[in-house]
């Protein structure tokens, strides 16, 4: 069963078409006023059972024995990417720059983009909140008010995840998060906390990147809201 399960995985978790991406993004916009989202991205730790040997390698920030589960959410909590296998004490930045995906990034998204969180950079497809350095400008608080009302949905998704599946093991991740999306899809409800998966490591961030796309999505929601 679990070998039926894995093998679906690609097939059940799968990028969106590009009708889907309108679809997603018209969502999206309805969410958090941001054009061209068409999915969050972030990683969790999954707790393992202690392996054999390098122990201290699976060591997260929290001081669990854990893998990183990296993946991108779409507009119904759905996973439309997923990548794990490394250890916990991995930063995040660190491994979507090691995954499949970040190469491809620029062919997968094209004119859309993701919502991320500052652990990761700011790039043309990869949307992530101004830096609180206690002088942001009201476009950029209002930018980072709705960006977070998109965000949200990753978390929310790993949350119901874990919720579901609560003995998660390194070898059940994929299956389990192939479960998740037939469960969502059969519109399975299901009750869950919102606060947020983990808090960011400010400490462990890595250097902030300028965004022209993000800035030109500040500029906008500080047309459309009046804002001085």
């Amino acid at each position: 069963m679990i070998t039926f399960f894995s093998n679906m995985w690609p097939d059940i978790i799968a990028w969106p078409s590009t009708s889907k991406k309108e679809g997603g993004s018209t969502i999206f916009r309805s969410l958090c006023n941001f054009p061209k989202v068409i999915g969050c991205l972030d990683g969790t730790c999954i707790t393992i059972d202690p392996p054999g040997d390098r122990k201290d390698d699976y060591i997260d920030r929290k001081g669990n024995i854990s893998l990183c589960l990296q993946a991108i959410c779409d507009e119904n909590r759905k996973f439309i990417s997923i990548f794990v296998g490394h250890s916990g004490s991995c930063h995040d930045s660190w491994v979507l720059q090691d995954s499949p995906i970040y190469m491809r990034l620029p062919s997968k998204c094209g004119e859309y983009y993701l919502l991320t969180d500052s652990a990761y950079p700011c790039t043309q497809h990869i949307i992530t909140p101004y830096k609180d350095n206690g002088r942001l400008t009201r476009a950029q608080k209002n930018f980072n008010r709705k960006w977070g009302s998109g965000r949200i949905l990753i978390e929310n998704a790993f949350g119901i995840l874990k919720q579901r599946f609560r003995q998660l093991l390194c070898h059940f991740i994929r299956v389990c998060c192939v479960l998740h999306n037939f469960a969502n899809g059969n519109d399975l409800e299901f009750t869950f906390s919102e606060e947020s998966e983990e808090d960011n490591d400010v400490n462990n961030q890595i250097p902030f990147r300028s965004s022209i796309v993000r800035d030109s999505i500040c500029n906008e929601l500080q047309t459309e809201n009046n804002l001085d």
